[in-house]
């Protein structure tokens, strides 16, 4: 068996975040069973299968594929709101923040 998983990283987390795997498998029209298949890395999946998950889970295909930061859908709420609170600060204040945290790393080990 080759695990074509490891050609689309983020598969199965992002189907994860918003359903079954029946759920998809009903939405997209195939079983339950291919849908399992395609996550078990033991089938390739297709261009189109790829991008109706990415559509129904609300992410990009270059996500599902490696490609893109996670979304923020997937994120948890804490995580969602330090990424609202730095995307508002100053580039000078982003690197301070990094150097902060590094800081606060640093003493937690």
């Amino acid at each position: 068996m080759n695990n074509h998983l490891l050609l689309y990283p983020n598969l199965v987390a992002v189907r994860k975040a918003k359903c079954t795997q029946r759920e998809i498998a009903e939405y997209l029209g195939i079983s339950q069973q291919e849908v399992s298949r395609y996550e078990r890395g033991e089938i390739k999946a297709s261009i189109g299968y790829l991008c109706d998950v990415a559509d129904y889970c609300g992410v990009s295909v270059d996500y599902i594929l490696g490609r893109e930061p996670k979304s923020k859908e997937l994120l948890r709420e804490d995580e969602a709101q330090i990424l609202s609170l730095y995307n508002c600060l100053s580039p000078e204040n982003k690197i301070k923040l990094s150097e902060r945290a590094q800081s606060l790393l640093d003493m937690q080990k």
